[in-house]
């Protein structure tokens, strides 16, 4: 991964300065707030077709729980049969921000998912359990097949503070980005730093800080976290006499 250095003002919010930005996010904020609290399938049908004119994508038949917080609206993009539970926040302010949920991919209630400059991409069929939180300027990118358990959390950056006469908060930031590749199993309270790969198959133990990548097909636990065995197996080869 090439990191990336960016100043502290490049993740502020810009200033909606197009009539076309500006009547989206008026438009978005105003149809939240007019159903979003609406229950069951009436609520759900109404946010389908309403959200469709300020959101970046709504494919078919996804599922929107009550009481959303969306920002950057038009860069968040839902695909065929997603699920989004009740209280999930979706940021996208800061421009070249994306979050895109595949096809029957779920975030369960209470995520937070937020982009600065970045893209978080969630693929087919992963599942993200309560409670997570993701954020950075750098990309996170989880494959398919997932399974992500409550109350971790990724962090794609980290802050400059090599001078000690500045604030640390001025100092900018430096992000390489995160992947999870297919098939994975995160479990709860897993934090996941900066620059890590966490290979395909691979599962992490409940409570692991993962500050290093880790191969495919490993199982891996503690603080930090350490491979202790492989799931993969050597195929067996049969012999014919």
């Amino acid at each position: 991964m090439t990191p990336k250095i960016l100043s502290s003002d490049a993740l502020k919010a810009p200033k909606h300065n197009s009539s076309d930005v500006a009547w989206k996010h008026k438009a978005s904020q105003l149809l939240t707030a007019a159903f979003g609290a609406i229950p069951l399938s009436l609520g759900r049908k109404i946010r389908r077709w309403s959200y469709r004119s300020f959101m970046g994508q709504i494919g078919k038949d996804v599922f929107l729980g009550t009481g959303l917080d969306l920002m950057g609206t038009d860069r968040i993009f839902l695909k065929d049969n997603s699920m989004v539970l009740n209280g999930v926040r979706l940021n996208c302010r800061v421009p070249n921000s994306r979050i895109v949920l595949g096809p029957y991919a779920t975030l369960e209630r209470d995520i937070c998912l937020v982009s600065f400059g970045g893209c978080i991409e969630i693929g087919e069929k992963t599942g993200i359990g309560p409670f997570v939180c993701m954020g950075g300027p750098g990309d996170i990118t989880i494959g398919k097949n997932c399974l992500i358990a409550s109350h971790s959390s990724l962090y794609a950056n980290n802050h400059i503070y090599s001078d000690p006469s500045i604030p640390i908060i001025e100092q900018g930031y430096i992000c390489k980005g995160i992947v999870i590749e297919d098939d994975c199993w995160i479990g709860s309270g897993v934090r996941i730093l900066d620059g890590v790969t966490i290979g395909h198959g691979s599962i992490v133990g409940a409570g692991a800080v993962v500050t290093k990548s880790i191969p495919p097909y490993s199982i891996a636990v503690g603080v930090p976290a350490k491979v202790v065995s492989q799931r993969k197996q050597e195929p067996q080869v049969s012999v014919v006499s």
